[in-house]
């Protein structure tokens, strides 16, 4: 049972499988045939299971975990998705580093990950579909509990099997309503193979981790009257691999997703496992959290343990189906969690520039603006601001209490004495980043951003384009034709998103700081002197060069707010051509008219 970075390998399924060697995968059957047979062979669980609690299947809850990927199948937006789930669910994805806890946070996270992976639903661009392989549910108590396994990969349209997507998710649910879920998705081609098995033998003490345990305790394994999965758990924490593969059938075919081939028969299973045990640390057990049951299939989530402790990232799921007559395990699939670097976020940051390649535009220009302001060494003249030159710091902290002009013009004691053109430029700049707060109904409840707004408009203050262009190249595309000044995240930045006098403030904030650019402080004389000055000042000035740098990316991006805006206040592409245009390509000046007499966004009190 091995993992990369130190997760141990339980081999399991393969017949099932499209991405292996073996046949092709088993269809499901209609939930109509599986609960006839079910109920069959309802008789014989006793001889199956060797004793253990009989294990009802819950055709109800099995139909309201079909329901739910088949609404995922159908692109159903995500609040309507967060009906099947209790308010205080938690919601484990493998390809993310935390879990998911109540609705309102899972809502977040469908809107926001979308497309990331399955189970935190697809975008309305993609074609691809959940399509269940096989199900398995049970309930062994009356307090309206029950247990559901799913396997299931991604198709095309066409019916084509996506590569390298098979999963298996574990859901609980009570009342009808779905109170955890752990989803876990095989690791990407190549496979990792025996690489793991290569690093397990240089490990022998991990640090525990209890945050990783996915069930509460209530399923925890007992030594008798265990089900035959999870006798082939206790014989593999026993390193006794004959008992372990003696609850497998003869011609089983096992499936572990960490290969590119499945293990077929007993034999070639037994030796996979002796592979694994001999670098396997002696200290490591699984800990099973939770068991579906059905008298022929077997759902099992499950973690590892290194002397009691839980090890981070060693959660996984397995599939089995059972032989009828024998009792034996006949096939088997599992997949571990992945190790580090988890890729849930990384795939939502993928699937946006692969949705909109012109993103590439603002993450080209902050990489190398990131890079001349804080790194290298030309073509912009002076020192890097990480070399932490005395005079620049000085600078800035200057231009800080000079803010927007006050202190000077109130010829306050403590206003320091600073050229006016870099005065004028800096003001500048900061009154056209605060003008972007008219824009932040851009972050809603049902449309995330993985960079929040607000605070990215904060940071603008500090370091502008260093802000602004990654929010552009990472921000979530506006889908909504209409959007409610109540919808806006926060009460303060609704009302500062659509206050009227925003754009006349900040527009005269801008005109004061080219007047000052002009002719404040007369001691530094004429324009031309002053000006000339100026370039002397930037000739030294590392710092001072990046706020003219700054100021061309304003003037190129203010664009790509405008046509987003106007789509939320109902305006059709081809509508307002005159102040669409001015917003987007008159720099400063047009975007501060455009945010004193645009439409005002719809209110549900006036409807």
């Amino acid at each position: 049972m091995a993992r990369p970075f130190f997760v141990c390998v339980l081999a399991l399924l393969g017949t099932v499988s499209a991405f292996s060697p073996a046949p092709r995968r088993q269809q499901l059957r209609t939930a109509e045939l599986h609960n006839a047979v079910t109920s069959i062979l309802d008789a014989k669980l006793d001889f199956i299971f060797g004793g253990a609690p009989t294990a009802r299947p819950t055709a109800n809850d099995e139909n309201i975990v079909r329901s739910f990927l088949g609404d995922i199948n159908a692109r159903v937006p995500p609040s309507t998705i967060l009906e099947y789930f209790d308010h205080d669910v938690k919601f484990i994805d493998a390809s993310f580093y935390n879990a998911i806890d109540g609705r309102e946070a899972l809502e977040k996270h469908m809107f926001l990950h979308s497309g990331s992976s399955a189970l935190s639903t697809f975008t309305d661009g993609t074609s691809q579909v959940i399509e269940i392989d096989d199900i398995v549910s049970s309930s062994t108590g009356d307090d309206d509990t029950s247990k559901v396994c799913v396997i299931y990969h991604l198709t095309l349209p066409g019916g084509e099997d996506v590569e390298d997507t098979t999963a298996i998710s574990f859901y609980n649910l009570q009342g009808g309503k779905i109170t955890r879920v752990f989803d876990v998705t095989e690791p990407s081609s190549p496979k990792p193979g025996d690489s793991g098995l290569k690093l397990l033998k240089l490990v022998s003490k991990l640090i525990g981790d209890e945050s990783i345990v996915v069930g509460d305790g209530s399923s925890a394994v007992v030594d008798t009257n265990l089900s035959v999965v999870e006798r082939y758990f206790e014989a593999w924490n026993k390193r006794d691999m004959k008992e372990a593969v003696s609850l497998f059938t003869e011609d089983c075919n096992m499936r572990d997703l960490q290969y590119d081939s499945e293990f077929k028969g007993r034999a070639e299973f037994e030796r996979h496992l002796l592979r694994v045990k001999d670098c396997l640390p002696g200290s490591f057990e699984f800990v099973v959290d939770d068991v579906a049951l059905s008298p022929t299939k077997a759902g099992v989530v499950w973690h590892v343990e290194n002397d009691g402790s839980p090890l981070a990232f060693t959660r996984g799921c397995s599939f089995y189906t059972i032989d009828q007559r024998s009792g034996l395990i006949e096939s088997g699939f599992e997949i571990p969690e992945k190790a580090p670097p988890k890729m849930g976020w990384l795939n939502t940051v993928k699937a946006k520039f692969v949705a909109e390649p012109v993103r590439f535009i603002p993450l080209v220009i902050w990489v190398g603006y990131m890079f001349e302001l804080f790194i290298a060494d030309g073509p912009l003249p002076g020192v890097n601001a990480l070399a932490l030159e005395q005079r620049t710091w000085e600078e800035v902290r200057d231009l800080s209490l000079n803010f927007f002009l006050v202190s000077p013009i109130l010829q306050l004691p403590f206003a320091p004495t600073v050229h006016p053109c870099l005065e004028g430029v800096f003001n500048l700049l900061l009154s056209w980043a605060a003008l972007f707060a008219g824009f932040l109904s851009d972050e809603r409840k049902d449309k995330p951003n993985l960079l929040p707004f607000g605070p990215m408009l904060v940071g603008m203050q500090f370091l502008t384009s260093g802000f602004l262009l990654p929010y552009l190249f990472l921000r979530t595309p506006e889908t909504s034709e209409e959007v409610y000044r109540e919808d806006i995240d926060g009460e303060l930045q609704a009302k500062v998103a659509e206050w009227r006098p925003l754009g006349p403030m900040l527009g005269s904030v801008g005109s004061l700081s080219i007047w000052w650019f002009l002719f404040g402080r007369p001691e530094f004389g004429e324009l031309s002197e002053r000006y000339a000055s100026f370039m002397d000042l930037l000739s030294i000035d590392r710092v001072g060069s990046s706020f003219l740098v700054d100021l061309v990316i304003f003037a190129v991006f203010q664009s790509w707010f405008v046509d987003d805006d106007l789509q939320r206040r109902g305006i059709g592409k081809d509508e307002l051509p005159l102040l669409r245009n001015t917003a987007k390509y008159v720099p400063f000046f047009g975007l501060a008219s455009y945010l004193t007499v645009r439409p005002p966004l719809a209110s549900r009190i006036d409807k």
